[in-house]
């Protein structure tokens, strides 16, 4: 017998799965139905792997390894995003050839996923530096360019004088070039753009890239991140005449209800009107300083600057269309040329950049939307001890914050009623309904609940399905400790989650000390309604007693925000013939006036600009455009695409990488210069590279067929495994990575290379793995946490599981190492079940065991362990598909901790009492029940199960097995699982059987080591004990 050592069983597997190709290959000819399992596609770096590397992949293996042995034909592949800036700023540093820095970073990042135990197919291994792949990204260009999707045009580029280069936004800090530490200004260049906009609405059967994210299954973040990005907006054009002048100022705006109070216009420092209005404007010098100064920002510079800057162009002025008003025109930075019209209508009573800029300046303010009535309704929790002792007639809530925001509120006009419930020490849901139901609720009403009130109102709305403007909920509570009946009946409800749909905002208000039910009930309530959170210090439940005062500052500030700006639709006030009409109705008739009288009318605007591509850089896939003299297209006169039979236009050897202002293709002569394929005369080649965006915005179909020779991938070979069924990466590329990819798809749609509009069917995020002290890990701050060291100190397995059993996927998680030996603790034990010694195991002796795995002695699985495991068969499954990773490896321990306890001479806790029944039964379980648990431990810890399985005669590789099934019979026992509570807080959860006596659940639950610690050495004053629920020990 051995101890178990990772360091020597995890080498030993990965070179046998290295040398068994076929074992996670995909199957070209097998009928079974297809599974394809993607990462998103990493950038080999010099640092290699870190922690959230291993968690995303982690993830995506054991769902790989689940789906093969569920019988499916599963394609999951891996590659190299290889192209790329830090890559080719390394080979300037260095004068090393950026191909042999990528390809040592690819040979590492290899090692380390083998290292892992990753069950990569790594036959369809693709690279996009490899002339192989960048061949079909050029031909994708030339695609889209013959398609009239991709064109060359003028547009702005961060430039350093200095270096004499452009430069990408990362390659910017705080205005100035990260090499040189000198000023970057922008510069006009001509440059490539594909045509994304032509996709944003549905294109003929294509559906667009705002409505495709109806289809598909990925988190709401991502779908709104998207949405926002592409920022589509409804509005007008708005035509102010300029005062003594045959021109117009076309404005647009969403506002149109607002326009009464527009007190000035602003215009971008690049508009054109500042060049034709030159002689009027009297300070043109001071102007024009202005417009040099922002061409030294960038446009997100100018975005996110804090404090808004202008000049008034004085001696010009425009005319409010609407009330014949004249109104003064700044230029300001904050505005784009490149959205919307490049100017715009201020109204700083309604809108806060405004405001701050109308403040700066001194303009004047005029409030023309007056909020829609509202009406405020606060709900009490029950009373607390004090407040009990109160006449249930007269009670006032004098020692709370109800009565001080209830005088706050109506202060400001907002009616507000605090309404005594009936019986609130034992709240009854129909009582207080009927007392509820007296009072008016529409769509402006605002419902305050405190504890079981905002029980009360999630209940009621879900219920009425009213429309609302904000619910607050102040200490939610839904679990409710020693419930009886009627509490039940009170609390215990589904939580509808389409209140969310007709409420404008939840806000929910926690404390870090409230107690450990209020915070589970805060979490059932937010993971079904969403909103925001609000978690205060010191807090507790919200009452005096944990507050320490009356007043609730916080609140009142969520209810009525900032009263200075008003930016909601209302009533229109000040808007002449206008007043009294709501927002909406106002936009429609003010929209109507300006189309009947020329002077402007109905538009649709978008954030998203044209897909800018090119790059004056060495390493990326380079442009496959020549310019020849002679020949050219009416889009661009001397532009003649490649033959795609010269494809690929591979990247010369001979560049020198030094920055000089132009891309360094340019200083090949065997690449730039070139005879035309058209006229034959002569011609120069493109010299920019593509953004390395592309080159990863189509590698997914690459997987499918990626040594097709003819095709960037053949027809069938899409349709058997594409759309990708799970993509899993990081939240960090919500936004343009996706976005080109979902372009790049609905390109092929529309032209008829494919029959699907979506790339990816189901998105999900890993979250971040942060330092011991919750900072995000950094080499600066020497906190990082590495796979190697970790792999070297635990083993593979212990990593792996470590990081799926540290909460849910999708979460930020602090890294802990004691953690990870708890991990180590739970495989030892599995391993020593039968390798690690008869003191570690229920094996008398080897003869024993070896009679076991023979078959000779094949034990007796009791009963009560069986339903367990056919529970746990169940769950596990369950859970993998539903990537609750932590929850199924938590199952796999309470029935790998069950089957020691088997053949011991006390019964499982909670399953028998019948000990020496038990004992006489069997000493060990079913070898077959113990192989169906190595099945179910196999994609998180492969290494270890593959090891085990050979233990037990096996000669093939576990991952031939076939999952198994679950007996429906069995699992429909009747079993619970029982909450221990120490002084109300929960400490621990037992399966134990339904009906379990009082004294049963006592004696197992004193007896258990997680409670021994929080107990020992303390009088138990009292034991709550609730049938079938939970225990409660009272110290």
């Amino acid at each position: 017998m051995k101890e178990y050592n990772p360091n020597k069983i995890e080498p030993k597997w990965q070179k046998k799965w290295e040398k068994e190709k076929d074992l996670y290959t995909a199957k070209e000819n097998l009928k079974a139905p297809k599974v394809y399992i993607l990462d998103m596609f990493p950038y080999p770096s010099s640092e290699g792997l870190h922690t959230g590397h291993v968690e995303s992949y982690t993830a995506t293996d054991i769902i790989s390894r689940y789906f093969r042995m569920k019988g499916k034909n599963v394609l999951h592949p891996q590659g190299w995003d290889a192209f790329g800036l830090p890559a080719e700023n390394f080979a300037i540093k260095t004068k090393t050839h950026p191909s042999v820095t990528t390809q040592k970073a690819i040979e590492n990042y290899k090692r380390q996923m083998n290292l892992l135990g990753f069950s990569y197919d790594w036959s369809r291994e693709i690279n996009s530096s490899n002339p192989n792949y960048y061949k079909w990204t050029q031909w994708f260009f030339l695609l889209l360019y013959k398609n009239g999707l991709a064109y060359k045009g003028k547009a702005k580029v961060n430039w350093c004088n200095s270096c004499q280069t452009v430069l990408a936004n990362e390659q910017v800090e705080n205005g100035a070039c990260e090499r040189c530490k000198k000023e970057v200004i922008q510069k006009d260049k001509e440059q490539w753009f594909f045509k994304i906009t032509d996709f944003i609405e549905d294109k003929e059967k294509t559906s667009g890239l705002i409505s495709g994210l109806d289809k598909i299954d990925w988190p709401e973040s991502t779908k709104a991140a998207q949405k926002n990005w592409i920022g589509r907006s409804e509005g007008v054009i708005i035509k102010f005449p300029i005062k003594d002048s045959e021109l117009l100022l076309d404005v647009f705006t969403t506002r149109l209800d607002t326009i009464f109070g527009c007190t000035y216009c602003v215009v971008a420092p690049e508009h054109p009107i500042i060049k034709n209005l030159e002689l009027r404007i009297k300070n043109y010098e001071e102007v024009k300083k202005y417009i040099e100064k922002s061409k030294k920002k960038t446009e997100l510079a100018r975005k996110e600057a804090k404090e808004k800057t202008g000049v008034e162009l004085k001696g010009v002025k425009v005319i409010n269309p609407f009330n014949k008003e004249e109104v003064s025109i700044f230029i300001a930075d904050y505005v784009l040329a490149s959205y919307g019209t490049g100017a715009v209508m201020a109204v700083p009573a309604h809108d806060h950049r405004d405001f701050e800029f109308a403040k700066k300046y001194n303009l004047a303010i005029k409030q023309v939307i007056a909020p829609e009535s509202s009406n405020c309704i606060v709900i009490h929790g029950c009373p607390s001890d004090k407040e009990k002792a109160m006449n249930s007639a007269t009670r006032t809530y004098d020692k709370h914050w109800i009565p001080w925001i209830k005088k706050e509120l109506e202060k400001r006009e907002i009616k507000t009623e605090t309404p005594l419930m009936p019986l609130p020490w034992e709240p009854d849901y129909k009582a207080w309904k009927k007392e509820f139901e007296k009072y008016n609720i529409n769509e402006n009403s605002i419902l305050i609940g405190h504890s079981c009130g905002c029980t009360f109102f999630v209940r009621w709305l879900g219920e009425t399905k009213k429309n609302i403007s904000k619910l607050l909920l102040v200490a939610p509570w839904k679990i409710k400790e020693d419930a009886n009946e009627k509490e039940k009946a009170f609390y215990e409800f589904p939580i509808d989650s389409c209140v969310k749909n007709r409420v404008k905002n939840i806000i929910m208000f926690t404390a870090d000390d409230e107690a450990e039910d209020g915070k589970e009930g805060l979490k059932m309530f937010h993971e079904a309604l969403g909103g925001k959170i609000i978690n205060l210090q010191d807090h507790g439940h919200y009452c005096l007693r944990d507050m320490g005062t009356e007043e609730f500052p916080e609140l009142l500030e969520e209810i009525i925000g900032n009263k200075e700006v008003f930016i909601e639709d209302g009533t229109l006030i000040n808007s002449n013939e206008y007043d009294g009409l709501s927002s909406e109705k106002a936009r429609a008739e003010m929209t109507g006036w300006l189309e009947k009288n020329d002077l402007g009318g109905r538009k649709i605007n978008y954030k998203l600009r044209d897909w800018l591509i090119s790059r004056q850089r060495y390493w990326g896939a380079s442009i496959p455009i020549i310019y020849c003299e002679k020949c050219g297209s009416t889009s661009s006169p001397q532009a003649v695409p490649v033959p795609e039979k010269d494809l690929p236009v591979e990247l010369p050897d001979d560049v020198d990488f030094m920055p000089t202002g132009e891309s360094p293709l340019i200083r090949s002569k065997k690449f730039h210069n070139v005879k035309c394929p058209k006229c034959g005369g002569k011609a120069k080649r493109e010299s920019d590279t593509m953004d390395t965006f592309v080159c990863s915005s189509w590698y997914y179909f690459r997987y499918a067929d990626p040594k097709n020779e003819k095709e960037f991938t053949s027809k069938e070979a899409i349709k058997k495994w594409l759309p990708v069924d799970l993509y899993v990466g990081g939240a960090e590329h919500v936004v343009l990575h996706l976005l080109y990819s979902r372009f790049f798809t609905k390109v092929l749609h529309h032209l008829g290379y494919i029959d699907f509009d979506e790339p990816f069917l189901k998105l999900r995020h890993q979250g971040m793995i942060l330092a011991e002290d919750g900072q995000k890990m950094s080499k600066s701050l020497g906190n990082v946490v590495t796979p190697d060291e970790i792999v070297k100190r635990f083993g593979a397995d212990a990593l792996r599981m470590y990081e799926m059993f540290m909460g849910p996927l999708e979460d930020a998680k602090p890294w802990n190492t004691n953690g990870i030996i708890g991990i180590c603790r739970f495989l030892e034990r599995t391993y020593n079940y039968i390798c690690g010694g008869f003191a570690h195991s229920p094996f008398h002796d080897e003869k024993t065991l070896k009679q076991w795995i023979t078959g000779e002695f094949k034990g007796k699985t009791p009963q009560e362990v069986k339903i367990l495991l056919n529970k746990t068969i169940k769950k596990v499954g369950e859970d993998i598909e539903n990537l609750k990773f932590n929850t199924a490896i938590s199952q796999l321990m309470i029935l790998r901790n069950f089957f020691y306890k088997v053949g011991e001479s006390e019964p499982i806790p909670g399953l028998s009492s019948k000990s020496k029944a038990w004992k006489e039964e069997s000493t060990m379980i079913e070898k077959s029940d113990f192989e169906k648990f190595l099945i179910l431990l196999s994609p998180f810890a492969p290494h270890i199960a593959e090891e085990l399985w050979e233990k037990l005669g096996h000669k093939k590789s576990i991952f031939y097995e076939k999952w198994p099934q679950y007996d429906e019979k069995l699992i429909q026992a009747e079993t619970f699982e029982l909450v221990v509570q120490i002084n109300g807080k929960v400490r621990d959860r037992i399966e134990s059987k339904i009906g379990i006596s009082e004294s049963e659940a006592k004696e197992i639950v004193l007896g258990r080591e997680q409670i021994k610690k929080w107990i020992e050495g303390k009088e138990i004053k009292k034991i709550i004990f609730v049938k079938d629920r939970l225990i409660n020990v009272i110290i």
